[in-house]
């Protein structure tokens, strides 16, 4: 009985014994408590079977049997405060474990780092016109509606013409009579036949007249309103037959094909932007749609007011997505680094001396609180740059760094 008694026990180390130095704290906790359970199981097992084993030996005096079993009952109850006292120091180590403050840390290494300037900038059709008729008068059709394409030159809108017409249709009788007559004397006077001034006077008489009918023609043009490039009609402003004129616009025409954005930088930046730069455009109506492209425009002037100067860049824009007068935010690289030290701007703290961070070191395989005093440069999107004070392999504490001191003890997390 001894032997199975020995052969469980040293199934259940060899079960239970360390297959890893990586193994894990809490792989560990719980192999001990699998060892003390069966370590008291079989204590309490041996005891019984002394017990037994006491009650058929017949060498035993019957009056130490009585003692013997109730020697046995004590050892098992022993073994059973044993048990209870072992795991109320388990709890006890499990609690001072959880007392330790949860960290979370960064190791540094080298990675990439970039630096924007962020503008906003207002959309604008390159091509865009809100246009009027070149004179006065009422209208007589609208040829188009509001979303129609159009190409360069076709009539969108006709004044009524009627007084510029009978003008015209009684000067086209002069100028006839006068071109038929002008043409005889012309012959004549190529055959030296007739009089100088009689000849002159017809010819200036017909240019006159004509030149009369140019203008005529001229003011016909003017009292209609053609695409002036390919585009679509996107506001009517006047109906047929209501009265327009110069400065009083009657469509609003526009090309979308082509966009510019225009926006007010910071005067501090004007030696870091300059005409060609990449920029890239993103649309807050657009989510996800990026658009890369370069400075087309940087102003030489400053705005006194706002201090600032205006930089302007022009896109294609296929399918019409962008539309006018959306704001655009635009982002222009300033600054790129691949081999650069990076930290959350939140785990930089500030005291007398400077900017430090907390870092965690190994002291006898305890995570102790270390502090460390840095050297900034740029930051973007809530991380910034360590260009001093951290060498690679440093555990920077990126999450409870607000609960934390110099000296303390820390246990790591994910």
């Amino acid at each position: 009985m001894k032997k199975i008694i020995v052969f469980t026990v040293i199934a259940a180390l060899a079960a239970c014994s360390p297959k890893s130095k990586n193994e894990t704290l809490a792989e560990l906790t719980a192999k001990r408590d699998s060892l003390q359970k069966a370590q008291s199981e079989i204590s309490i097992q041996l005891n019984t079977i002394e017990s037994q084993i006491a009650e058929i030996d017949s060498t035993i005096n019957p009056n130490d049997i009585k003692l013997i079993k109730q020697i046995t009952n004590q050892k098992n109850r022993i073994v059973s405060l044993e048990q209870k006292i072992a795991a109320l120091e388990n709890q006890m180590t499990a609690r001072d474990q959880k007392l330790l403050i949860p960290v979370a840390v960064k190791e540094i290494q080298n990675e990439t780092f970039a630096h924007y300037i962020i503008a906003h900038g207002d959309v604008e059709a390159k091509n865009s016109a809100m246009i009027s008729p070149e004179m006065g008068g009422r209208i007589e059709k609208v040829l188009v509606k509001e979303g129609d394409l159009v190409t360069k030159g076709l009539l969108l809108v006709s004044l009524n013409t009627d007084a510029i017409d009978k003008q015209i249709e009684g000067l086209k009788s002069s100028l006839d009579f006068a071109t038929k007559t002008f043409n005889k004397l012309d012959t004549l006077w190529n055959q030296n036949i007739g009089s100088e001034i009689d000849y002159l006077s017809a010819k200036n008489n017909k240019i006159n007249l004509e030149a009369q009918m140019e203008s005529l023609q001229a003011q016909k043009r003017m009292a209609q309103i053609r695409a002036p490039f390919d585009g679509i009609v996107n506001k009517i402003y006047s109906k047929q037959g209501e009265i327009a004129g110069p400065g009083f616009p009657v469509i609003e025409f526009v090309n979308l094909k082509k966009i510019t954005i225009k926006s007010n930088v910071s005067e501090s930046y004007i030696d870091k932007i300059s005409k060609g730069e990449p920029v890239e455009l993103s649309f807050s109506s657009l989510p996800g749609y990026i658009v890369k492209t370069t400075i087309l425009q940087v102003s030489k002037v400053i705005n006194t007011n706002s201090r600032t100067f205006q930089i302007e860049m022009e896109i294609e824009n296929p399918g019409d997505r962008i539309k006018p007068n959306m704001v655009s935010t635009i982002m222009i690289s300033d600054f790129k680094s691949n081999d650069a030290f990076v930290v959350p701007s939140l785990a930089i703290r500030k005291d007398i001396t400077g900017n430090f961070v907390y870092v965690v070191n190994t002291v006898n395989n305890n995570n102790i609180v270390g502090k460390k005093y840095i050297t900034t440069s740029l930051s973007y999107d809530d991380k910034t740059q360590v260009i001093g004070g951290l060498v690679i392999g440093d555990k920077v504490i990126v999450k409870g760094y607000h609960l934390v001191s110099a000296g303390i003890e820390v246990n790591l997390v994910n």
